[in-house]
């Protein structure tokens, strides 16, 4: 590959692992604390506020698969240079970089915050936390075809899960809960569809790794089919949410997915059904951060000309590590970092791909 990484046959992976990188990243949002924000505004509709934001976020994925169709070999950062010089690539990279690093700092602390609440309460979050972030460093230093076959690997038992959970928490439901239909409505939900729409911020990071997926086809498959996949899996978690506890109790629980997985029950005979969900949880919480500090590590080595990238896995780990110690509370953490990021993340997101596909029509970049 172009530019600072290279592409060797061995590293690329095909539409079964991309697909499952995909779904684990992108659809464990709906069971961490992302879905307070969207409850709190969008109520008895936040279901509606992931498909609004699905919606909003199409077009620039279109272009961006556009773009990348013409450079085979470029990741999204080597275009934005080609295409938009140096200088303004680099600032683009850095602004990837911060959104990148404090979103996954912000989450990172979330989960384990929403571990130690539920099932650790006497663990101390500097020691769970830490030992949460060496697992990930092992994992990202297997290297991206690895990160791939273990996200496949562990799929279609995390999907078998969720498919129990979702029937177990079907019959405890209430379906007349989800009226009236738009909440607080219409207008409130299209303006929070839009300003979460970062909620979709997966398909543009792992661009990064375009070169590293078999060929164009491929690529467009599974991006296109896992995204429609993880909506599914998206709306139907909050619907779900929404006919077990009504919106009114969720706006007071501060995490719906590990108060689902104690609700719900496989009779009085099998007890702790709990720890079966969350081990599986656990399991796809570790490939999500592994590919996030994985993509880390790639953009600052572009920003620094930083040919073997994985050397700086531990060092970029342990920033993410320091910077989610920071805050002192997991309110500030979420409500003033994570909140924040959503709302100025979109920007890039949706503006960066019509940029570049409007620079390359009118200037006809060729790949060098």
């Amino acid at each position: 590959m172009g530019g600072i990484l290279r592409k060797y046959e061995k590293d690329q992976i095909g539409f079964r692992e991309l697909f499952a990188i995909m779904v684990l990243t992108l659809g464990s949002k709906s069971t961490d604390m992302s879905t307070v924000f969207l409850f709190r505004d969008g109520l008895n509709a936040a279901w509606m506020i992931v498909f609004g934001s699905f919606l909003l976020i199409i077009p620039s994925l279109l272009l961006l698969n556009n773009v990348l169709k013409k450079y085979p070999s470029k990741n999204i950062l080597e275009i934005t240079q080609m295409t938009l010089g140096k200088s303004l690539a680099f600032i683009i990279a850095l602004l990837l970089f911060f959104f990148a690093i404090m979103g996954t700092a912000a989450e990172s602390r979330s989960y384990i915050t929403q571990l130690i609440t539920i099932n650790f309460p006497n663990t101390p979050l500097f020691i769970l936390y830490l030992l949460f972030l060496i697992l990930c460093i092992w994992g990202a230093m297997r290297g991206w075809e690895t990160i791939g076959s273990i996200a496949w690997m562990i799929f279609p038992y995390l999907l078998l899960a969720l498919g129990l959970l979702t029937f177990l928490m079907l019959r405890e439901s209430v379906f007349h809960r989800i009226f009236p239909l738009f909440g607080p409505g219409k207008w409130e939900i299209a303006k929070a569809s839009f300003t979460y729409t970062s909620l979709f911020s997966e398909p543009f990071t792992l661009a990064l790794m375009y070169p590293f997926v078999k060929n164009h086809q491929t690529y467009t498959k599974s991006m296109y089919s896992s995204l429609l996949f993880t909506v599914f899996i998206m709306v139907l978690l909050y619907l779900s949410y929404i006919w077990m506890f009504d919106y009114r109790s969720i706006d007071k629980i501060t995490f719906p997915f590990n108060e689902a997985i104690r609700f719900v029950d496989l009779g009085k005979t099998i007890t702790n059904i709990d720890t079966f969900f969350i081990t599986f949880w656990l399991i796809g919480v570790f490939v999500k951060f592994t590919v996030y500090i994985y993509l880390l590590c790639i953009i600052f080595g572009f920003l620094f000309q930083i040919e073997n990238f994985e050397h700086t896995i531990i060092p970029i780990t342990l920033l993410v590590f320091m910077i989610g110690m920071l805050p002192e509370n997991n309110e500030f953490n979420m409500f003033g970092v994570r909140k924040d990021i959503l709302g100025y993340f979109k920007y890039l997101l949706l503006f960066l791909p019509p940029l570049l596909w409007t620079v390359t029509k009118i200037r006809g970049v060729k790949e060098k």
